[in-house]
């Protein structure tokens, strides 16, 4: 065997014997499981979820699974530093699950946050970005919870799950904030969060054994809406559902449809939904085509309806396409007349398809932007209930 490949083959043995470089034991470590950044009126305060390993080990420990650490300084860089002197052990981000932006540090730039982040080996990009609505960001960690041990993992477990199913929250992870930030030709959107109750106790360890605790984190409404790295405005929930439907995020969620000549509804369940953004040019104008599809299940109706005819279904299917429309007509109406903030990634859609005209228009985009005329088409084919075809009224009727 040739001197080289024996030499190649010891560095691969050796390597393989001392493990990874920068391995380093748990019970060395603080491990960091979501950070908070608010302003100050000099600077930013640094808040910091730590895991406390010992009352997670223990079962029914009176102590609380995690400790929160703050530190003020000038600049993220400089506070992420300082922190380390409120620990006795290193504080490690590499299993980092949320980011919390406090409302009025966002309304200031992000900029300082995303560059550290993004140029920190020790960070993964795979955590959920979200803003505190109306509170503080420190305020938000403060709060412990039941089901989970650190209440940044229910955070953003719940998250992932009301995202996927419902359609007023958006799951954003830290690589896909950062890309829509520094892009051309699309903005960010992040959810907003808040406490409701008292934070004080909330902070309490008692919070976590009461069936109904004294404060509980929640979805603060709507999506928060950004031009490049400066939250400028808030969504409400329903224009939130339209974004999300433009954007394919929504996989099942519930549409009210109003009973005929009653205040009732009926529920239709959306299932398997499927969007698609296309862009095109006439006469000079830009136009996009948002076509939404998704197969529609009665899940609950409050009022007599025959679900057995055709006539019936086809009336549920068009106030479904109806409403529908009316969220994503909202959303962009808000969106291009009040915030001119490219969300819905009209620009990259051009830019792929016609790249000469974005060449022509990338630069006063935000003058093209709110011209764009939008042409929605959902298609929602409503099938009978899953058990039955009769309402409950009906049935004690008779019918």
């Amino acid at each position: 065997m040739k001197p080289t490949y024996v030499f190649m083959l010891l560095v691969i043995w050796c390597s393989l014997l001392s493990g990874c470089w920068n391995r380093r034991e748990l019970n060395e470590l603080a491990v960091s499981v979501a950070i908070g950044v608010d302003k100050k009126e000099k600077g930013i305060l640094l808040s910091d979820q730590i895991l406390n390993a010992g009352a997670i080990a223990q079962l029914g420990s009176s102590y609380a699974t995690v400790n929160l650490f703050e530190q003020p300084g000038l600049s993220f860089q400089e506070a992420a530093r300082r922190m380390t002197t409120k620990s006795t052990k290193k504080i490690y981000v590499g299993q980092l699950q949320m980011l919390v932006l406090g409302e009025s540090f966002a309304k200031e730039g992000v900029a300082q946050v995303l560059d550290h982040i993004s140029r920190d080996h020790e960070y993964r990009n795979d955590f959920l970005v979200v803003v505190a609505r109306k509170i503080k960001a420190r305020d938000v960690l403060k709060i412990l919870t039941p089901l989970e041990k650190a209440p940044a993992t229910k955070l953003k477990n719940s998250l992932e799950v009301s995202a996927a199913v419902w359609g007023e929250t958006s799951a954003v992870e830290f690589r896909a904030f950062t890309s829509n930030v520094i892009s051309k030709g699309k903005e960010a959107v992040l959810t907003g969060v808040t406490v409701k109750g008292s934070i004080e106790k909330g902070n309490d360890i008692g919070n976590v054994g009461k069936i109904f605790p004294g404060a509980r984190l929640a979805y603060a409404g709507g999506l928060a809406v950004f031009k490049q790295d400066k939250l400028i405005g808030w969504l409400n929930d329903k224009e939130s559902i339209g974004y999300n439907f433009t954007q394919g995020n929504i996989k099942s969620t519930v549409l009210l449809l109003p009973c005929p000549n009653s205040s009732r509804v009926i529920s239709v369940e959306l299932l398997r939904t499927k969007s698609k953004m296309t862009a095109s040019i006439k006469n000079d104008r830009p136009l996009v085509q948002i076509v939404v599809k998704a197969d529609g299940v009665v899940t609950d109706a409050q009022c007599p309806i025959d679900l057995t005819t055709p006539a019936t279904l086809s009336k549920l299917k068009e106030a479904s396409n109806a409403q529908i429309s009316s969220y994503i007509k909202a959303t962009v109406r808000k969106i291009q007349q009040h915030y001119n903030s490219d969300i819905f990634g009209f620009g990259q859609l051009f830019r792929r398809k016609y790249p000469e005209y974005w060449k022509k228009h990338e630069k006063d985009w935000y003058e093209v932007f709110p011209t764009i005329e939008v042409n929605i088409q959902p298609n929602v084919n409503v099938r009978q209930m899953y058990k039955t075809t009769k309402s409950i009224e009906e049935r004690m009727k008779g019918g």
